[in-house]
């Protein structure tokens, strides 16, 4: 009798413990999305809408346009609520922008707009991606409109500087440098409220370029050199060799070599230190 007690004990101690660890193990979709395990998280179910919506995300990730889509679309069906479908919805047009079918994700984001005007949150998100679109379709001035709508819908000094920096660009790709420079000093003002240093330095850049090709020297000077500074003195080194670029294009544009020449070798000096891929490529169009 006390060895069968033993051997339950023993049973029921295998049975919590392997129960447990089984638990410990299974992951659900979203914290394995978050993980970044993306082909594990493709294999949880898929019954409701936040699975559904979670493949949908681990398929754009793995650039599964078409699967992603699928699951977007099942996740619209899915949902519960106006902001589930929402979300579905925005998706599904981010992931035909994803996978460049541009004019279907322009429809798309058009087509959708309209359910989604009970809402201002979702009315400025789709304004941005539609206006994301119109840029990669070179449609930079419809662009402009797009993220200046959105920009009217702006909850808060972050996103009312997000909205005026994409409007600056917008007006910077068709070369309309004078309302790019309007914009880009709107935006550069908004970003020194917000907590984002590093929005406001890139935003400082970029307006120290739209001057520069805006043939307005003076101020290009005078705002790159700010920035320049800036970064320095809170140890920016991404932002100050972007600094050091811009200024290599600004010597440059005043026929002065010797000091273009050292401000990008510093510039690339400090991409090589930090690893910076993307600015290594950008200091080779100078």
């Amino acid at each position: 009798m006390k060895l069968k007690a033993q051997f339950l004990l023993i049973l029921l101690s295998v049975f919590f413990s392997t129960n447990i660890f089984s638990k410990e193990l299974i992951k659900s979709c979203d914290e394995l999305l978050n993980d970044n395990q993306y082909e594990n998280a493709l294999k949880t179910k898929k019954s409701e809408f936040k699975s559904a919506f979670c493949h949908g995300q681990a398929n754009l990730k793995l650039n599964h346009f078409d699967e992603a889509l699928n699951d977007f679309k099942l996740a619209g069906k899915l949902s519960k609520s106006d902001t589930d479908h929402f979300m579905a919805d925005l998706l599904e047009g981010i992931t035909l922008k994803e996978a460049k079918r541009f004019d279907d994700a322009l429809l798309h984001l058009n087509n959708s707009f309209s359910h989604v005007k009970t809402s201002k949150p979702f009315m400025r998100l789709f304004l941005m991606e539609t206006g994301e679109t119109l840029l990669l379709l070179g449609r930079y001035d419809e662009a402009a409109n797009a993220f200046l709508e959105a920009y009217q819908l702006a909850a808060n000094v972050d996103e009312r500087a997000a909205n005026l920096n994409r409007v600056a660009f917008a007006y910077a790709s068709f070369k309309n440098f004078t309302k790019a420079i309007e914009y880009g000093l709107k935006a550069n003002l908004a970003f020194e409220r917000t907590s984002s240093l590093a929005e406001y330095a890139e935003s400082g850049i970029n307006l120290g370029l739209y001057y520069l090709e805006n043939n307005d020297l003076d101020s290009a000077e005078r705002t790159l050199f700010k920035f320049e500074r800036l970064a320095r003195e809170n140890g920016g080194m991404y932002y100050l060799a972007k600094a050091l670029y811009a200024e290599s294009k600004y010597y440059k544009k005043k026929l002065n070599v010797g000091l273009s020449q050292s401000r990008l070798d510093e510039a690339n000096k400090i991409a090589n230190d930090i690893g910076a891929e993307d600015l290594k490529i950008l200091f080779k169009a100078i």
